[in-house]
Protein backbone atom coordinates (compact mmCIF):
# COMPACT_ATOMS: atom_id res chain seq x y z
CA UNK A 1 0.00 0.00 0.00
CA UNK A 2 1.16 3.10 -0.81
CA UNK A 3 0.79 5.81 1.93
CA UNK A 4 -1.05 9.40 2.07
CA UNK A 5 1.61 12.21 1.62
CA UNK A 6 0.73 15.19 3.35
CA UNK A 7 2.66 17.95 1.82
CA UNK A 8 3.24 21.52 3.98
CA UNK A 9 3.23 24.53 0.71
CA UNK A 10 5.88 27.63 2.00
CA UNK A 11 9.22 25.77 1.80
CA UNK A 12 8.15 22.74 1.02
CA UNK A 13 6.23 22.40 -2.28
CA UNK A 14 6.77 25.97 -3.31
CA UNK A 15 9.32 28.67 -2.57
CA UNK A 16 7.64 31.69 -1.62
CA UNK A 17 9.56 33.74 0.74
CA UNK A 18 10.38 37.09 -1.51
CA UNK A 19 6.93 37.25 -2.81
CA UNK A 20 6.17 37.36 1.74
CA UNK A 21 8.84 39.20 2.30
CA UNK A 22 8.23 41.99 -0.18
CA UNK A 23 4.40 42.31 1.11
CA UNK A 24 5.58 42.26 4.86
CA UNK A 25 7.88 45.14 4.39
CA UNK A 26 5.63 47.10 2.40
CA UNK A 27 2.85 46.62 5.00
CA UNK A 28 5.65 47.75 7.58
CA UNK A 29 6.61 50.84 5.86
CA UNK A 30 2.95 51.79 5.21
CA UNK A 31 3.17 51.87 9.23
CA UNK A 32 6.11 53.82 9.52
CA UNK A 33 8.05 50.96 10.02
CA UNK A 34 11.68 50.30 8.78
CA UNK A 35 11.91 47.07 6.51
CA UNK A 36 13.38 43.95 7.24
CA UNK A 37 16.02 41.96 6.35
CA UNK A 38 14.96 38.98 3.83
CA UNK A 39 16.33 36.34 6.30
CA UNK A 40 14.05 37.86 8.97
CA UNK A 41 11.31 37.14 7.37
CA UNK A 42 12.02 33.91 6.53
CA UNK A 43 12.31 33.25 10.29
CA UNK A 44 8.82 34.10 10.67
CA UNK A 45 7.07 32.16 8.04
CA UNK A 46 5.55 28.71 9.26
CA UNK A 47 3.28 29.33 12.07
CA UNK A 48 0.44 31.14 9.95
CA UNK A 49 -0.08 34.82 9.03
CA UNK A 50 -1.20 36.20 12.60
CA UNK A 51 1.74 35.13 14.02
CA UNK A 52 4.09 36.66 11.27
CA UNK A 53 2.33 40.03 11.49
CA UNK A 54 2.74 39.72 15.51
CA UNK A 55 5.98 39.30 15.42
CA UNK A 56 6.46 42.67 13.32
CA UNK A 57 4.19 45.04 15.13
CA UNK A 58 4.78 43.50 19.01
CA UNK A 59 3.14 46.84 20.03
CA UNK A 60 -0.17 45.54 18.86
CA UNK A 61 0.38 42.46 20.50
CA UNK A 62 -2.95 42.68 22.71
CA UNK A 63 -4.75 44.47 20.18
CA UNK A 64 -6.64 42.24 18.13
CA UNK A 65 -8.91 45.16 16.47
CA UNK A 66 -5.37 46.64 14.60
CA UNK A 67 -3.72 43.07 14.03
CA UNK A 68 -6.92 42.45 12.33
CA UNK A 69 -6.51 45.78 10.37
CA UNK A 70 -2.92 45.09 9.88
CA UNK A 71 -3.93 41.51 8.42
CA UNK A 72 -6.52 42.71 5.90
CA UNK A 73 -3.93 45.13 4.87
CA UNK A 74 -1.21 42.68 4.33
CA UNK A 75 -3.54 40.20 2.67
CA UNK A 76 -4.50 42.79 -0.15
CA UNK A 77 -0.74 43.49 -0.70
CA UNK A 78 0.30 39.90 -0.89
CA UNK A 79 -2.36 39.62 -3.46
CA UNK A 80 -0.27 42.03 -5.10
CA UNK A 81 3.02 40.21 -4.73
CA UNK A 82 2.31 36.60 -4.93
CA UNK A 83 2.76 35.74 -8.39
CA UNK A 84 5.74 37.63 -9.41
CA UNK A 85 8.83 35.80 -7.53
CA UNK A 86 7.28 32.27 -6.09
CA UNK A 87 8.08 29.46 -7.94
CA UNK A 88 8.14 25.64 -7.42
CA UNK A 89 11.29 23.92 -5.81
CA UNK A 90 12.87 21.93 -8.14
CA UNK A 91 11.43 18.38 -9.27
CA UNK A 92 8.39 18.93 -7.29
CA UNK A 93 6.52 18.83 -10.91
CA UNK A 94 8.02 15.25 -11.99
CA UNK A 95 7.54 13.68 -8.46
CA UNK A 96 3.86 14.47 -8.82
CA UNK A 97 3.57 13.25 -12.24
CA UNK A 98 5.07 9.85 -11.40
CA UNK A 99 3.54 9.08 -7.67
CA UNK A 100 0.67 7.16 -7.77
CA UNK A 101 -0.50 7.10 -4.17
CA UNK A 102 -2.74 9.54 -2.47
CA UNK A 103 -1.35 13.16 -1.84
CA UNK A 104 -2.68 16.19 0.16
CA UNK A 105 -1.89 19.57 1.12
CA UNK A 106 -1.76 20.88 4.89
CA UNK A 107 -0.34 24.57 5.14
CA UNK A 108 -0.96 27.47 7.68
CA UNK A 109 -1.47 30.01 4.49
CA UNK A 110 -4.73 31.09 4.04
CA UNK A 111 -6.71 28.53 1.68
CA UNK A 112 -7.52 31.79 -0.96
CA UNK A 113 -4.26 32.46 -1.46
CA UNK A 114 -3.25 28.85 -1.68
CA UNK A 115 -5.92 27.87 -4.49
CA UNK A 116 -4.52 31.01 -6.38
CA UNK A 117 -1.00 29.68 -6.09
CA UNK A 118 -1.71 26.14 -6.77
CA UNK A 119 -3.44 27.19 -10.17
CA UNK A 120 -0.98 29.72 -11.03
CA UNK A 121 1.59 27.10 -10.47
CA UNK A 122 0.04 24.01 -12.04
CA UNK A 123 -0.61 22.14 -9.10
CA UNK A 124 -4.31 22.74 -8.86
CA UNK A 125 -5.22 19.83 -11.25
CA UNK A 126 -3.20 17.01 -9.38
CA UNK A 127 -5.44 14.31 -7.38
CA UNK A 128 -5.08 15.81 -4.33
CA UNK A 129 -7.28 13.97 -1.74
CA UNK A 130 -7.66 17.67 0.01
CA UNK A 131 -6.21 21.16 0.57
CA UNK A 132 -6.22 22.38 4.27
CA UNK A 133 -5.87 25.93 4.85
CA UNK A 134 -5.15 27.70 8.06
CA UNK A 135 -8.75 28.65 8.14
CA UNK A 136 -10.20 24.94 6.74
CA UNK A 137 -10.52 23.63 9.66
CA UNK A 138 -11.26 24.30 13.20
CA UNK A 139 -7.51 23.94 14.56
CA UNK A 140 -4.13 24.38 12.11
CA UNK A 141 -0.76 22.98 12.83
CA UNK A 142 0.53 22.18 14.95
CA UNK A 143 -2.43 20.73 16.13
CA UNK A 144 -2.92 16.99 14.61
CA UNK A 145 -6.24 17.86 12.95
CA UNK A 146 -5.82 18.15 9.49
CA UNK A 147 -3.51 15.07 9.37
CA UNK A 148 -6.60 13.40 11.05
CA UNK A 149 -8.72 14.91 8.63
CA UNK A 150 -6.88 14.16 6.03
CA UNK A 151 -6.10 10.30 6.69
CA UNK A 152 -9.50 9.62 7.39
CA UNK A 153 -10.56 10.72 3.78
CA UNK A 154 -7.42 9.10 2.38
CA UNK A 155 -8.38 6.06 4.26
CA UNK A 156 -4.89 5.81 5.54
CA UNK A 157 -3.85 5.12 9.15
CA UNK A 158 -0.82 7.08 10.66
CA UNK A 159 1.54 3.88 10.70
CA UNK A 160 0.72 4.71 6.20
CA UNK A 161 1.03 8.46 6.44
CA UNK A 162 3.67 11.24 5.55
CA UNK A 163 3.95 14.24 6.92
CA UNK A 164 6.54 16.12 4.45
CA UNK A 165 7.80 19.58 5.68
CA UNK A 166 10.20 22.46 6.45
CA UNK A 167 8.68 23.90 9.52
CA UNK A 168 8.56 23.25 13.31
CA UNK A 169 4.58 23.30 13.17
CA UNK A 170 4.82 20.25 10.62
CA UNK A 171 7.20 18.13 12.83
CA UNK A 172 4.67 18.49 15.55
CA UNK A 173 1.88 17.92 13.90
CA UNK A 174 3.07 14.78 12.76
CA UNK A 175 4.29 14.04 16.67
CA UNK A 176 0.83 15.02 17.53
CA UNK A 177 -0.82 12.46 15.07
CA UNK A 178 1.70 9.63 15.60
CA UNK A 179 2.89 10.36 11.84
CA UNK A 180 6.44 9.67 10.97
CA UNK A 181 7.58 12.96 9.16
CA UNK A 182 10.04 13.57 6.33
CA UNK A 183 12.01 17.17 6.81
CA UNK A 184 12.85 19.26 3.79
CA UNK A 185 16.36 21.16 3.94
CA UNK A 186 16.46 23.35 1.52
CA UNK A 187 12.94 25.13 3.22
CA UNK A 188 12.61 27.87 5.79
CA UNK A 189 13.86 26.21 9.05
CA UNK A 190 17.36 25.20 9.35
CA UNK A 191 17.73 21.44 9.67
CA UNK A 192 19.55 21.26 12.55
CA UNK A 193 16.16 22.91 14.07
CA UNK A 194 14.35 20.30 12.34
CA UNK A 195 16.45 17.05 13.70
CA UNK A 196 15.47 17.75 17.23
CA UNK A 197 11.65 16.70 16.59
CA UNK A 198 13.44 13.21 15.17
CA UNK A 199 12.20 13.01 11.64
CA UNK A 200 12.33 9.75 10.06
CA UNK A 201 14.43 11.63 6.75
CA UNK A 202 15.65 14.43 5.46
CA UNK A 203 14.90 14.62 2.18
CA UNK A 204 17.70 17.31 0.17
CA UNK A 205 16.01 17.17 -3.62
CA UNK A 206 12.76 15.68 -4.70
CA UNK A 207 14.53 13.78 -7.16
CA UNK A 208 15.45 11.53 -3.80
CA UNK A 209 11.65 11.17 -2.65
CA UNK A 210 10.85 7.56 -4.35
CA UNK A 211 13.98 6.42 -2.63
CA UNK A 212 13.20 8.04 1.24
CA UNK A 213 9.61 6.55 0.79
CA UNK A 214 11.05 3.29 -0.06
CA UNK A 215 13.90 3.43 2.62
CA UNK A 216 10.77 3.96 4.87
CA UNK A 217 9.32 0.81 3.81
CA UNK A 218 6.94 1.58 1.59
CA UNK A 219 6.38 1.06 -2.09
CA UNK A 220 7.38 3.90 -4.41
Amino acid sequence: MKPLLAFDLDGTLIDSALDIASAVNKTLRRHGKSSVPYDTVVAHIGEGLRKLLADFFTEYAENIEMLNKIELEFLATYEEEMLKETKLYPGVLNFLNNWQGPIGIITNKRIGPTKILLRHLGLKDFPWIEIFGADSLAEKKPSPLPLYTMMKLAGRTPEHTLMIGDGIPDMMSAQNAGVRSVAIDFGYTHPGILQTFKPAALLTHYSELHKVIQTLGFKA
